[in-house]
C-alpha cells in the first residue's frame, strides 16, 4: 500500500480520464479484493479525501473524473468523456456480453459518434437502466428471439457482431445486416422508423449486404423487419436488395407476408 500523497500523484498522471472505484483502489493496493468487506471503510475514506481535495470529481455509478484541481461542471465532463463513461458502465454491468442496439448501431457504422440521450444495449442476461445523469441513460435489455431455442441464443448472435473503435475504445455493435434489421423493429414504445437514417445507411451499404446473413438473422427475430425492408427498398428503387428481400420472403417463408408485389 502507498501513502495518500502518492495516490494523488499517480492519479494526476491520469488527468482527465474516467476511473472506477476499483481503478482507484488498485493504485492504493493492487492485491485488494473489492468484495472483501474489511477494505470498504478504507476505500470510502480515500475516496472522501480525494473528493475533498478536488482530485476527483464524482459521477454516477462509482465513476470519477480525474480532476486537475480546478472547478469543473458535470455536463462538460460527460460531453467530453461520454464514450469512456459508457465503456466503464458496460464493462461493469455485462463484461463483454453485449452489443449496441437500434439506431445507434446504424449511426456508428456511419461514423456518427455523437452522444445518445438514451443508449440501448442488448445483453445476455442484464435488464436494467443506468442513469448517467438527468440527460443521459443506458438501457440494458436482454435479447429475446421470437422462437424459444438454444440455437438462437445471445451466444449465437455473437457471430453477427463487429468492433467499432471510438476514441481508441472498442465497442461491440451489431453487424451491418443485423444493425439494419434491428433498426426496423417496432418495439418497446418505438412507434416510428427513422427512414432518413435507414436510407442513408442503405446508400452506403446496400451492395455489401449478404442474402445469407439476412436470412440467418431473420430466422432469429426479424420477420416483420425484413418485410419493412422489402417495402422501403421497393419504394426507393433499390432493386438488388428488394429482390433479396423478396427472395427470402417467398422462398424461405413461403409467402407468409401479405400484399407481396
Amino acid at each position: 500500500m502507498i501513502t495518500f500523497d502518492k495516490i494523488v500523484h499517480k492519479l494526476w498522471k491520469q488527468m482527465w480520464k474516467i476511473f472506477s472505484i476499483e481503478d482507484i483502489w488498485d493504485i492504493f493496493d493492487p492485491d485488494y479484493s473489492i468484495w472483501n468487506k474489511k477494505h470498504k471503510t478504507e476505500i470510502y475514506k480515500i475516496i472522501y479525501r480525494l473528493k475533498s481535495s478536488n482530485v476527483i470529481f464524482p459521477l454516477k455509478n462509482w465513476l470519477y473524473y480525474i480532476n486537475n484541481g480546478l472547478d469543473v461542471r458535470e455536463i462538460d465532463i460527460i460531453d467530453n468523456n461520454y464514450w469512456q463513461i459508457v465503456q466503464k458502465i458496460i464493462k461493469d454491468e455485462s463484461e463483454w456480453n453485449y452489443f449496441i442496439w437500434w439506431n445507434k448501431s446504424l449511426e456508428l457504422h456511419l461514423k456518427d459518434y455523437s452522444i445518445q440521450n438514451k443508449l440501448i444495449v442488448y445483453t445476455k442476461d442484464i435488464q436494467k437502466t443506468v442513469q448517467i445523469n438527468s440527460n443521459y441513460l443506458i438501457m440494458f435489455k436482454t435479447f429475446k428471439p421470437w422462437v424459444s431455442s438454444k440455437k438462437f441464443s445471445f451466444n449465437y448472435l455473437k457471430q453477427y457482431l463487429s468492433k467499432i473503435q471510438i476514441n481508441n475504445i472498442n465497442f461491440l455493435v451489431a453487424w451491418e445486416e443485423l444493425a439494419l434489421l434491428d433498426s426496423l423493429l417496432l418495439a418497446d414504445n418505438k412507434l416510428w422508423i427513422d427512414n432518413y437514417l435507414i436510407l442513408k445507411y442503405l446508400k452506403k451499404f446496400e451492395k455489401y449486404l449478404s442474402r445469407e446473413k439476412l436470412w440467418e438473422i431473420v430466422r432469429i427475430k426479424y420477420i416483420s423487419a425484413i418485410n419493412r425492408l422489402r417495402i422501403i427498398t421497393q419504394n426507393n428503387k433499390l432493386d438488388n436488395l428488394y429482390k433479396i428481400c423478396l427472395d427470402i420472403i417467398k422462398n424461405e417463408w413461403a409467402n407468409c407476408f401479405l400484399s407481396l408485389k
